[in-house]
């Protein structure tokens, strides 16, 4: 079993904090992880393209080896702010 966190509006769509996700395989990867949480929730969908992955300290690629003793973290993408040359002293 994985536990995968979900932040931000991800959190609201899955309609919960984190998920326990039962491993096919012991050498799965991120990407596949993700192929399963699309299966299990279409609701995900349109956000798991756009999301970063995280484990441990540590930012990782869809590629890498999950690690099972570790929460796979999935953060949405940040937006807002100010933009360019929209900074001011005062």
């Amino acid at each position: 079993m994985l536990d995968v966190q979900f932040y931000g509006v991800l959190q609201q769509v899955a309609g919960t904090r984190s998920l326990q996700v039962d491993l096919k395989d012991d050498d799965i990867t991120v990407d596949q992880v993700l192929t399963q949480l699309r299966q299990d929730m279409p609701e995900l969908s349109a956000h798991l393209p756009r999301v970063a992955c995280a484990q441990g300290e540590s930012l990782v690629r869809r590629s890498d080896a999950v690690d099972p003793r570790q929460p796979l973290v999935l953060l949405p993408p940040v937006s807002g702010g100010r933009g360019p040359g929209q900074w001011r002293n005062t």
